[in-house]
């Protein structure tokens, strides 16, 4: 059986994108003193910048969230020219996946619910984006907030 094509509305992807960034620029004091901050916020883009505690640094995580109106947000690591971070410098386990990321390309993956390469990665086809957006919980600022207590445990190692 054959799936029919998902509708995408750039315009209602850009509002719910606005939607759920705004408040890292609204409050960003809160969200500082969690460990994260807004590099850059442009529709479809968003470049975090994390405190990464057990490197003694802060890691900048680009999020790509065309199409949010239907599918979630993908994430990598990046410079500071946002040029995507390679092996051996990114943070590596408990969920944290090195180059290439599952369409090949050469850029880290977060395998993670809530981001796009976990959703379309072939072990998690039993774990569903559609009711996991629906839930709230999953939104744009809270997988971030997730993504920042998870770089931070000790499984995770630094390169």
């Amino acid at each position: 059986m054959q799936q029919a094509a998902a509708i995408v509305d750039p315009s209602l992807s850009r509002l719910w994108f606005d939607q759920a960034a705004r408040p890292l620029a609204e409050d960003r004091h809160h969200y500082a003193s969690l460990g994260i901050r807004a590099v850059r916020q442009e529709f479809p883009v968003l470049i975090a910048g994390l405190d990464w505690r057990a490197a003694g640094r802060e890691i900048l995580l680009h999020v790509q969230a065309d199409n949010y109106d239907h599918l979630p947000p993908r994430g990598w690591w990046v410079d500071a020219s946002d040029a995507p971070l390679q092996a051996g410098s990114v943070p590596v386990g408990g969920g944290f996946q090195q180059p290439p990321n599952p369409y090949n390309e050469a850029k880290a993956w977060l395998c993670f619910p809530g981001w796009r390469e976990y959703h379309n990665h072939s072990s998690h086809q039993n774990s569903p984006w559609a009711p996991l957006r629906e839930s709230g919980k999953y939104g744009l600022l809270a997988v971030l907030v997730q993504l920042q207590h998870d770089l931070n445990k000790a499984e995770v190692t630094v390169p």
